[in-house]
Protein backbone atom coordinates (compact mmCIF):
# COMPACT_ATOMS: atom_id res chain seq x y z
CA UNK A 1 0.00 0.00 0.00
CA UNK A 2 1.21 3.03 -0.74
CA UNK A 3 2.29 5.90 2.26
CA UNK A 4 -0.20 8.27 0.34
CA UNK A 5 -2.83 6.64 1.19
CA UNK A 6 -4.32 6.81 4.65
CA UNK A 7 -6.98 3.66 5.63
CA UNK A 8 -9.87 5.41 7.67
CA UNK A 9 -11.60 2.74 10.08
CA UNK A 10 -15.22 4.03 9.80
CA UNK A 11 -18.08 2.50 11.01
CA UNK A 12 -22.06 3.69 10.36
CA UNK A 13 -22.47 4.25 13.83
CA UNK A 14 -19.88 6.88 13.58
CA UNK A 15 -22.06 8.84 11.25
CA UNK A 16 -25.12 11.35 11.62
CA UNK A 17 -28.17 9.75 11.45
CA UNK A 18 -28.80 9.84 7.55
CA UNK A 19 -32.38 7.99 7.04
CA UNK A 20 -34.95 11.09 6.87
CA UNK A 21 -32.66 11.61 3.38
CA UNK A 22 -33.88 7.97 2.06
CA UNK A 23 -37.17 9.65 1.83
CA UNK A 24 -36.42 12.18 -0.65
CA UNK A 25 -34.75 9.26 -2.76
CA UNK A 26 -38.12 7.08 -2.31
CA UNK A 27 -40.23 10.17 -3.63
CA UNK A 28 -37.84 9.65 -6.73
CA UNK A 29 -38.67 6.33 -6.78
CA UNK A 30 -42.17 6.17 -6.21
CA UNK A 31 -42.62 8.79 -9.40
CA UNK A 32 -40.19 6.93 -11.68
CA UNK A 33 -42.36 3.74 -10.80
CA UNK A 34 -45.57 5.39 -11.26
CA UNK A 35 -44.79 7.26 -14.64
CA UNK A 36 -43.32 4.61 -16.16
CA UNK A 37 -44.54 1.57 -14.90
CA UNK A 38 -47.73 2.65 -13.19
CA UNK A 39 -49.34 2.55 -9.22
CA UNK A 40 -49.90 -1.33 -9.46
CA UNK A 41 -45.92 -1.84 -10.13
CA UNK A 42 -45.14 0.78 -7.67
CA UNK A 43 -47.34 -0.59 -5.12
CA UNK A 44 -45.74 -4.63 -5.95
CA UNK A 45 -42.94 -3.22 -5.34
CA UNK A 46 -43.64 -1.14 -1.74
CA UNK A 47 -45.60 -4.94 -0.81
CA UNK A 48 -41.23 -6.24 -1.75
CA UNK A 49 -40.45 -3.69 0.60
CA UNK A 50 -42.75 -5.05 3.61
CA UNK A 51 -41.81 -8.99 2.75
CA UNK A 52 -38.50 -8.27 2.44
CA UNK A 53 -37.33 -4.79 4.59
CA UNK A 54 -39.31 -5.26 7.15
CA UNK A 55 -39.76 -9.18 7.73
CA UNK A 56 -37.94 -8.80 11.40
CA UNK A 57 -40.67 -6.10 12.49
CA UNK A 58 -43.25 -8.40 11.02
CA UNK A 59 -41.77 -11.65 12.54
CA UNK A 60 -40.97 -9.40 16.25
CA UNK A 61 -44.90 -8.49 15.59
CA UNK A 62 -46.14 -11.70 15.43
CA UNK A 63 -44.25 -12.71 18.54
CA UNK A 64 -44.44 -10.14 20.86
CA UNK A 65 -47.80 -8.63 19.25
CA UNK A 66 -48.47 -4.71 19.19
CA UNK A 67 -45.88 -3.69 21.80
CA UNK A 68 -42.84 -4.70 19.02
CA UNK A 69 -45.13 -1.51 16.82
CA UNK A 70 -45.61 0.34 19.78
CA UNK A 71 -41.49 0.18 20.52
CA UNK A 72 -40.75 0.58 16.69
CA UNK A 73 -43.09 3.94 16.48
CA UNK A 74 -41.54 5.17 19.22
CA UNK A 75 -37.85 4.61 18.23
CA UNK A 76 -38.51 5.99 14.58
CA UNK A 77 -40.61 8.79 15.81
CA UNK A 78 -38.32 10.33 18.43
CA UNK A 79 -34.89 9.56 16.02
CA UNK A 80 -36.05 11.92 13.02
CA UNK A 81 -37.89 13.87 15.79
CA UNK A 82 -41.37 13.17 14.37
CA UNK A 83 -44.69 15.04 16.48
CA UNK A 84 -46.49 11.99 17.64
CA UNK A 85 -49.23 10.44 20.16
CA UNK A 86 -48.82 6.85 20.48
CA UNK A 87 -51.78 5.33 22.81
CA UNK A 88 -54.30 1.78 22.85
CA UNK A 89 -58.33 2.44 21.93
CA UNK A 90 -59.08 -0.86 23.48
CA UNK A 91 -57.19 -3.83 21.76
CA UNK A 92 -56.14 -1.29 18.98
CA UNK A 93 -52.69 0.51 18.69
CA UNK A 94 -52.97 4.33 17.53
CA UNK A 95 -50.56 6.50 16.43
CA UNK A 96 -51.41 9.86 15.96
CA UNK A 97 -49.08 12.00 13.73
CA UNK A 98 -49.37 15.55 13.88
CA UNK A 99 -45.92 16.36 11.91
CA UNK A 100 -44.50 13.73 9.85
CA UNK A 101 -40.73 13.84 9.90
CA UNK A 102 -40.36 12.74 6.49
CA UNK A 103 -43.17 15.01 4.75
CA UNK A 104 -41.58 17.78 7.19
CA UNK A 105 -38.18 17.07 5.82
CA UNK A 106 -38.79 16.96 2.24
CA UNK A 107 -40.46 20.04 2.58
CA UNK A 108 -37.14 21.73 4.39
CA UNK A 109 -35.34 20.56 2.13
CA UNK A 110 -37.06 21.69 -0.84
CA UNK A 111 -37.42 18.29 -2.42
CA UNK A 112 -39.41 16.04 -4.25
CA UNK A 113 -42.76 15.08 -2.78
CA UNK A 114 -45.06 12.68 -4.28
CA UNK A 115 -48.69 12.92 -3.60
CA UNK A 116 -48.46 9.41 -3.65
CA UNK A 117 -46.01 9.51 -1.03
CA UNK A 118 -48.06 8.50 2.09
CA UNK A 119 -49.31 5.34 -0.45
CA UNK A 120 -46.04 4.21 1.02
CA UNK A 121 -47.16 3.70 4.49
CA UNK A 122 -50.68 2.35 3.60
CA UNK A 123 -49.03 -0.39 1.42
CA UNK A 124 -45.77 -1.07 3.82
CA UNK A 125 -47.94 -1.29 6.93
CA UNK A 126 -50.30 -3.05 5.65
CA UNK A 127 -47.88 -5.76 4.40
CA UNK A 128 -46.44 -6.25 8.03
CA UNK A 129 -49.41 -6.53 9.45
CA UNK A 130 -50.73 -9.09 7.01
CA UNK A 131 -47.31 -10.84 7.20
CA UNK A 132 -47.98 -11.51 11.03
CA UNK A 133 -51.30 -11.92 10.87
CA UNK A 134 -52.94 -7.92 11.84
CA UNK A 135 -54.69 -5.06 10.41
CA UNK A 136 -54.28 -1.51 10.03
CA UNK A 137 -55.76 1.66 9.09
CA UNK A 138 -54.08 4.63 8.04
CA UNK A 139 -55.78 7.87 7.54
CA UNK A 140 -54.20 11.07 5.87
CA UNK A 141 -54.35 14.16 4.70
CA UNK A 142 -52.78 14.74 1.52
CA UNK A 143 -49.49 16.43 1.65
CA UNK A 144 -50.02 17.57 5.55
CA UNK A 145 -47.94 15.32 7.19
CA UNK A 146 -50.69 14.28 9.71
CA UNK A 147 -52.09 11.20 9.68
CA UNK A 148 -53.97 8.81 12.10
CA UNK A 149 -52.90 5.06 11.89
CA UNK A 150 -54.30 1.76 13.72
CA UNK A 151 -53.06 -1.41 13.96
CA UNK A 152 -55.08 -4.62 15.42
CA UNK A 153 -55.07 -8.05 15.82
CA UNK A 154 -57.23 -9.98 12.63
CA UNK A 155 -60.49 -11.57 13.85
CA UNK A 156 -60.32 -15.42 12.71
Amino acid sequence: MSDKIKVIDCKQSDNEYLHKDFHGALCYAIKYLDDNFGEKATEEYLVQVGKTYFKPLSEKLKKDGLKALEDHWQYIFQKENGKFRLHYEGDKLVLEVDQCPAIAHLKEKNMLYTERYCQTTVVVNKTICQQAGYQCSCEYQLGKGKCVQKFWREQK
